[in-house]
């Protein structure tokens, strides 16, 4: 039997990046803190809300942007409504359409929204513990409709980037509202519009009396 040594390999304390349900710390942190001031994505205003009002926050702990780092990031988003509309985050899609993103539900309840670049919309629920995963070239946006703080943390490869420009040129075309208590899910009609040419009025009669009598009674 092997004598055990009297110098075992060092068992170091790593550093602090945080616990659960805490806030990220540690080095090369950057911060981003929305308020209302700044927030223009709402469909609703509210004129008797403090400007300073903070929506969410998102810091992230950066490594060296190269094809193989990853970047650990924690996201706050606070409760509360614009008017009937539930506090949510811009949403973006990423820079490189080949990155993915894992997000961790650390506390609270919500929804992610996803839009593709064909302007499909649809949502996942987010609870405490629940991991997810948003697919590459997809959107998200994430959505707070509880009572209390939303926090997630998330990983990303370093070399995905940001990519907000394509948000403002096609928003999200689907807003979550409180209705009495009820959440509801509402389509902006303006912004689900047809890419291809808007037919005329002469265009829409032409066809309606081509097709007079037997396709109408069918």
């Amino acid at each position: 039997m092997k004598e055990q040594s009297k110098n075992p390999i060092p068992v170091l304390k790593s550093e602090l990046t945080h616990h659960w349900q805490e806030r990220l710390k540690g080095s090369n942190l950057v911060e981003m803190v929305m308020k209302y001031k700044d927030a223009d994505y709402f469909n609703r205003s509210d004129p008797d809300m403090d400007p300073e009002t903070v929506i969410y926050e998102h810091i992230v702990k950066e490594s060296d942007p190269k094809e193989g780092r990853l970047d650990w990031g924690h996201i706050t988003l606070y409760p509360g409504q614009v008017k009937d509309q539930y506090f949510c985050t811009k949403g973006h899609f990423r820079s490189n359409p080949e990155a993915e993103e894992y997000l961790l539900c650390m506390q609270g309840e919500g929804l992610i929204m996803y839009l593709s670049k064909e302007g499909e919309c649809w949502c996942e629920e987010l609870e405490e513990g629940s991991l997810h995963k948003v697919p590459a070239g997809v959107a998200r946006r994430l959505i707070n409709i509880g009572d209390e703080p939303l926090m997630l943390s998330q990983c990303t490869p370093s070399n995905a980037g940001f990519d907000f420009d394509s948000i403002d040129d096609h928003p999200f075309p689907c807003h979550v509202y409180d209705d009495d208590g009820e959440l509801a899910i509402l389509v902006d009609v303006d912004e689900q519009r047809p890419s291809g040419p808007m037919l005329e009025e002469e265009d829409i009669l032409n066809f309606l009396g081509g097709n007079s009598g037997e396709n109408i009674n069918n």
